[in-house]
């Protein structure tokens, strides 16, 4: 039986030991547990001078309105003006861990409107700041390496033939014939669906148009069979118009990536959540609760003893 015995608490000690975020052994336990009781929020004692005061005058409060001899009362007056204190401490960290995430969240935005990013550009930054996503969206080595392509080649008289295209933006062709397939295109449609007509004015990006296409039942999907078919079936000047807007998308991702590269540096990473830690403020709330029912259970002590 005493095997058996031990072999449970071992497990329990075990089972323990897995589900706890905290100390283990009993030492860690008691440090912890003295830590907590003299210097933390959830200590009973008066941790300041702010707090004897707000604790004096609140018990010179409650003497008054009840005015007894009695030690028993004068005791339980002294508790509940300890516990009002102590509330009053949970709720102030409580509050101030909100007040944190707001000033937080403003001088965010602050910093976005600072490096003078657009909403999209700053809804990212956030987004990535608190490890929300959002890196596909970012500037990647094969989008840098279409851009030169694009930047070094096309212009109003390059290329001035299909086959000087296919040689001088492969990269470019590969992406067009790419994203044409997915969309059980040809890169002749792909570029009429997707490419916007009109130029931005100033420095204002291409608006995308809303994709809509009629498919009826019995059109077949026609794609190209290989890139170079797909160039050549493509105007030129159609080529060199999706060139164009796709240089300004990656012009784009460029600057946008560079901003929030710059936002990161401007801004620390540790404070980079804003939202409060939810795990410390469950346990302030679980101990404001637990707080909340003595104090009204020495109210109720305190009735019963002035009926005396």
């Amino acid at each position: 039986m005493a095997t058996i015995d031990k072999k449970k608490s071992i497990a329990s000690n075990r089972t323990r030991k897995k589900k706890s975020t905290g100390p283990i052994t009993e030492s860690g336990k008691n440090i912890s547990s003295k830590n907590a009781l003299t210097h933390g929020a959830t200590s009973p004692k008066l941790l300041n001078e702010t707090e004897q005061e707000r604790y004096s005058t609140l018990l010179a409060e409650l003497k008054e309105s009840y005015p007894s001899p009695n030690p028993l009362i004068r005791l339980q007056l002294e508790r509940i003006a300890k516990l009002n204190i102590q509330l009053e401490r949970i709720q102030n960290i409580i509050d101030a861990q909100f007040m944190r995430t707001r000033v937080l969240s403003r001088g965010y935005h602050e910093l976005a409107s600072y490096l003078d990013m657009d909403r999209e550009t700053k809804s990212l930054a956030l987004n990535l700041a608190m490890g929300l996503g959002g890196e596909e969206k970012m500037l990647d080595l094969e989008k840098f390496k279409v851009s030169s392509e694009l930047n070094y080649w096309v212009d109003y008289e390059r290329p001035s033939t299909h086959k000087e295209f296919l040689d001088k933006t492969p990269r470019f062709c590969e992406y067009l014939f790419r994203e044409a397939n997915k969309n059980q295109q040809t890169i002749k449609d792909y570029i009429s669906d997707k490419v916007p007509r009109q130029k931005p004015e100033g420095n204002q990006p291409y608006s995308q148009s809303i994709d809509i296409r009629f498919v009826f039942d019995d059109e077949k999907s026609q794609i190209d069979s290989n890139i170079e078919d797909g160039i050549k079936n493509t105007e030129l000047k159609e080529l060199k118009r999706a060139a164009e807007w796709y240089a300004q998308e990656i012009m784009r991702f460029i600057v946008r990536t560079q901003k929030i590269a710059d936002f990161k540096k401007l801004s620390p990473i540790e404070e980079q959540a804003t939202t409060p830690d939810l795990e410390q403020l469950d346990r302030l709330m679980r101990y404001q609760t637990s707080l909340q029912r003595q104090l009204s259970t020495a109210i109720g002590e305190l009735l019963a003893l002035t009926k005396n």
